[in-house]
């Protein structure tokens, strides 16, 4: 178990040096001169930036992923990457209806808070690959297989005596915490692009938090392939369809 559990989180940490590769590669296109300057100054080349973000994020996946399958079942979640069609079908109906409340939500409660730059769609093959590695991989490791299956476990441990199976109720406790931290973390992604006031922070809490409650339900019912699925579909209805109408 230990040697499968090795080579899935080697998998999973290659997909995460392409991940922390292409999301840097994005992050660089939205730095202004200044931002571009102080990397510089202190790195010598803006382009540094890249085979670090690559190597961190590589090392985050490693261990959100090595550590993360051996929480799992300690928790009885499971990775399921053998599709069903009716799991399958959640989960495109899901990652529809998450992304069009996001996009729904910026146009017409949110679109005053934003800057005018965010007020407009233009499609980035960038961003686009980005969101799919970085946001449905990556996110799904670190917050659902590690995060989720972590709390799920410390509640068992503190509160549940019994050998039985875990009462729903500690599920649901972990799914929300983690979709709390998950909102919570996108928050520097936040400021660094549009900046932050109150309503954008209730924006972020409130949008983020929506898909890290529909991926953690999925992680937890489905499993771990499903919340995945989930998450890039979000990112693909979003930006390949929804977007695209309402802006």
């Amino acid at each position: 178990m230990k040697n499968k559990d090795l080579k899935l989180s080697l998998i999973f940490t290659f997909i995460g040096l392409l991940a922390g590769f292409v999301t840097c590669l994005y992050q660089i296109s939205t730095f202004d001169n200044t931002m571009k300057e102080t990397i510089v100054d202190q790195l010598g080349s803006v382009n540094a930036l890249i085979p670090i973000s690559a190597v961190q994020t590589g090392i985050l996946v490693f261990i959100s992923s090595f550590f993360g399958l051996k929480l799992a079942r300690k928790s009885n979640l499971h990775l399921n990457f053998k599709f069903c069609k009716k799991g399958l079908l959640l989960a495109i109906v899901l990652g529809f209806i998450t992304a069009f409340i996001i996009s729904w939500s910026d146009k017409f409660i949110f679109a005053k808070y934003l800057p005018i730059q965010a007020q407009s769609y233009k499609f980035s093959i960038t961003y686009f690959t980005s969101s799919i590695l970085y946001g449905g991989i990556v996110e799904e490791l670190m917050l659902r297989l590690f995060i989720m299956s972590l709390i799920v476990v410390l509640i068992k441990k503190l509160f549940i005596k019994t050998k039985d199976n875990i009462p729903n109720l500690v599920y649901i406790t972990a799914i929300i915490i983690s979709a709390l931290l998950f909102a919570i973390g996108h928050l520097p992604a936040t400021a660094q692009l549009i900046g932050l006031s109150v309503p954008i922070v209730i924006r972020a809490i409130v949008l983020n938090g929506i898909g890290g409650l529909v991926f953690g339900y999925l992680y937890w019912k489905e499993g771990l392939a499903y919340s995945i699925s989930a998450h890039m579909l979000t990112h693909i209805f979003n930006q390949l369809l929804i977007m695209p109408l309402l802006f």
